[in-house]
């Protein structure tokens, strides 16, 4: 039953595109919403769009999962990931200044390391709850995101995510950079965080064709 409403969310949340289409409206509508909102009070708030990023960020996500797929059918998760990779600059193909393919890489031996994606979702709640974050998100995400162990976990796409998400946080160079990091894009993957004090829901910002993005509290 687990495995079916994670499968459903996947549907919901992020249907595959052709490989012939153009990027979706609602999905460029969606990315601007949630990554906006993500900035928020952050200095990256300042920076304004240019529209560039929003086709990097699908170019990006299609290569990236003709690497590890085979094929450029993505779905929303990976286009919000690399459009908010894009954000803060993806020149040459790259994920923070490494060549995404180096990059995908190293996410396949990191799950290979913790014995598949399930064991590393489980690995990376563990580390992050373990985390000294001042603003207590980091323990209530481990709460909320342990109910559902299929959610980034039973897809490959979403597996191959959720291994990025914990490559990128341990960059970072203090426990509560890391904890905020693994917050921002693991919301991509669960459609519910707590980023800092707010609790956000964003599992129908692209549901509805031709509606605004609908970014919720969570409830």
């Amino acid at each position: 039953m687990k495995r079916l409403r994670a499968i459903l969310l996947l549907i919901l949340l992020g249907t595959a595109t052709p490989a012939a289409a153009q990027i979706p409206p609602e999905w460029q509508a969606a990315a601007q919403a949630v990554i906006g909102e993500l900035e928020r009070d952050t200095p990256q708030a300042a920076k304004p769009w240019t529209g560039a990023e929003l086709t990097q960020g699908w170019n990006l996500a299609r290569a990236w999962r003709r690497h590890n797929n085979g094929n450029i059918e993505i779905i929303l998760a990976e286009y919000l990931t690399f459009v908010a990779l894009c954000r803060i600059g993806c020149a040459g193909s790259t994920i923070e200044g490494q060549g995404y393919i180096s990059v995908a890489e190293q996410v396949k031996a990191l799950i290979a390391q913790n014995g598949g994606s399930y064991a590393l979702a489980s690995n990376a709640h563990a580390w992050l709850g373990g985390l000294s974050d001042p603003t207590g998100a980091a323990q209530k995400n481990v709460a909320l995101w342990s109910k559902d162990p299929d959610v980034p976990s039973a897809d490959f796409a979403t597996g191959n995510l959720y291994a990025l998400t914990w490559l990128l946080a341990r960059k970072r160079a203090t426990p509560e950079a890391q904890a905020d990091t693994f917050a921002r894009f693991a919301i991509l993957v669960q459609t519910k965080a707590w980023i800092g004090p707010r609790c956000l829901d964003i599992s129908k910002v692209a549901t509805v064709l031709g509606a605004a993005p609908r970014i919720e509290a969570c409830s």
